[in-house]
């Protein structure tokens, strides 16, 4: 689970004392030793530091992380380096790898010194990658816990460790995998170099506000964006929320939050066309470029020298990658800010925009229901004239394949059984082949883009006519307890509840706001 969320682009931490660090939070400092000519340290370093890895001699070996790869590192050449697996329970090696974060800063000690510094860019476990890569020990083991590096730094003068590791409490010489804290860190600062050759060392700055983000900031951020206007009264172009609109999507589908320029061009750009203002040109590369004026947008590998907006074949030859912070990523990981972000873009930027066009061309079309899935009608109104049946004789057949989630029995025989089959909008109980009938409706569905939870809380027991109003948005329960029409707000009297059925009042909050958008996408 950790490496799937890590390839989405977020921060996975470990451990217990992990959660309670705000995201964002400033880089710990791990000190790497490198390692002696007797297990190959220098020619590692040299290997895979130095030099980097070509990922087209790697790629093989990547898997569903070649995507990831490929965005953090649009040169082809990835620097990696790798530490063993240990027995010990609880010792500093142990509590480096568990503890470990992308953002961190990677001190290289050898002979006594420092020799190099380098930036965590991602974390992985992958030992036929190490194996790859370094080969394995006398003992058989492999460098299999894995960090992916940028900002590589080597010193041209050796920084000697000892001052360093007396102030951080780590014994001399450095034996093993060490983690200190950002504190620890920052207390240290003035011993170590400043960054790009920038003069006399400075302490860690304070956070940024894009660090110190929270979910309703970055909703306002969504809604405040600085687009450009051709003039007076004229509305904003859509450049910018588009190319919001599309990674997020990218998000919910798992892919990585940055992306390199040659795929945003091909993606964003026939948006700008479809969906972008009557007659505004299509130019991808300023949304690419100015969004990191929202605070919530980050693009790396611009040359130096490349002025305040680099030009388009500038963009073409280097290749950078653009995409949501880490922070802004790990926000809108939470489904319900996700869809809120979505709500606030079509409603701020999208009014004249069909607007279920728009979500199912950049892959949301899950959020038109509740489940997340689309009905027989939705699936076939694509088929041509021709695959219609004729007028007499049996309907032909046509073989079709589905993926849909696989449901817990007990939970939603329960649900059913704590209201005795009757729906807790119209208090029906319906009777078929001489037993009770009722339905089990998902708040948030099970479906994408929704991926709700299969359990009790997220559960309602409906009448086939009100769960299917239900999942298409037809019907939501407000903050009070009432069930209403989305569209004409009247109300159809309060949902009904039981003992032993408690409601997660998140999942009906969820529900609310895909009916909100799914007023503004049918109005």
């Amino acid at each position: 689970m950790a490496r799937h969320l890590r390839d989405l682009g977020f921060t996975v931490e470990e451990g217990g004392s992990s959660t309670d660090r705000a995201p964002g939070a400033a880089p710990q400092m791990v000190l790497q030793p490198r390692g002696g000519a007797r297990v190959r340290g220098p020619i590692n370093f040299a290997k895979s530091v130095r030099r980097g890895i070509r990922i087209a001699d790697i790629d093989h070996l990547l898997g569903d992380q070649a995507n990831t790869f490929a965005a953090l590192y649009p040169d082809g050449v990835a620097r990696l380096w790798g530490s063993t697996p240990t027995t010990q329970a609880n010792n500093e090696k142990v509590r480096a790898l568990r503890n470990r974060r992308v953002g961190d800063d990677v001190y290289f000690y050898a002979n006594n010194s420092f020799i190099a510094r380098a930036r965590v860019l991602h974390l992985m476990d992958n030992a036929p990658l190490a194996n790859h890569v370094w080969g394995a020990d006398e003992d058989g083991r492999t460098w299999q816990h894995i960090m992916a590096l940028g900002d590589i730094e080597e010193f041209d003068n050796p920084v000697r460790a000892a001052p360093v590791l007396a102030a951080l409490g780590v014994p001399t010489p450095l034996r093993m995998l060490t983690l200190r804290s950002a504190d620890a860190y920052s207390r240290v600062a003035q011993l170590l170099p400043a960054r790009h050759r920038s003069g006399r060392p400075q302490p860690l700055k304070p956070l940024p506000p894009s660090l110190r983000l929270t979910a309703a900031e970055l909703l306002n951020r969504v809604s405040s964006l600085h687009t450009h206007r051709r003039a007076d009264g004229e509305a904003p172009s859509r450049h910018q929320p588009l190319s919001l609109l599309w990674t997020i999507s990218r998000l919910a589908a798992g892919q990585p939050r940055l992306a390199p320029w040659s795929v945003f061009r091909s993606q964003v750009g026939p948006l700008m066309a479809e969906f972008g203002l009557p007659h505004s040109r299509v130019t991808p590369e300023y949304p690419f470029w100015h969004l990191q004026g929202s605070g919530l947008w980050e693009v790396h590998g611009i040359p130096d020298g490349a002025g305040p907006m680099p030009h388009m074949g500038t963009l073409n030859a280097a290749q950078p990658v653009a995409g949501l912070t880490s922070v802004a990523a790990d926000l809108l990981g939470s489904p319900l800010t996700r869809l809120e972000a979505v709500v606030r873009l079509c409603r701020t930027y999208f009014a004249d925009v069909d607007q279920r066009q728009l979500l199912d061309r950049v892959g949301f079309a899950g959020y038109a229901t509740a489940d997340g899935l689309l009905d027989e009608e939705e699936r076939g109104s694509g088929q041509r004239a021709s695959d219609e049946h004729p007028p007499t004789g049996p309907a032909p057949r046509r073989e079709s394949t589905s993926s849909r989630p696989v449901r817990n029995a007990a939970i939603v025989q329960q649900v059913k059984e704590l209201h005795g089959h009757a729906c807790q909008v119209c208090e029906t109980r319906l009777r078929y082949k001489r037993g009770p009938y009722s339905e089990a409706a998902h708040i948030r569905g099970l479906g994408s883009p929704h991926d709700g939870p299969d359990e009790l809380k997220n559960l309602l027991c409906l009448c086939p006519n009100h769960h299917v109003l239900f999942d298409g948005l037809e019907i939501y329960v407000d903050v009070d307890g009432i069930v209403r029409r989305t569209h004409e707000g009247d109300s159809l009297g309060p949902l009904r509840v039981q003992t032993g059925h408690s409601i997660d009042d998140a999942y009906l909050q969820y529900h609310r706001t895909l009916c909100e958008l799914n007023r503004l996408t049918t109005e």
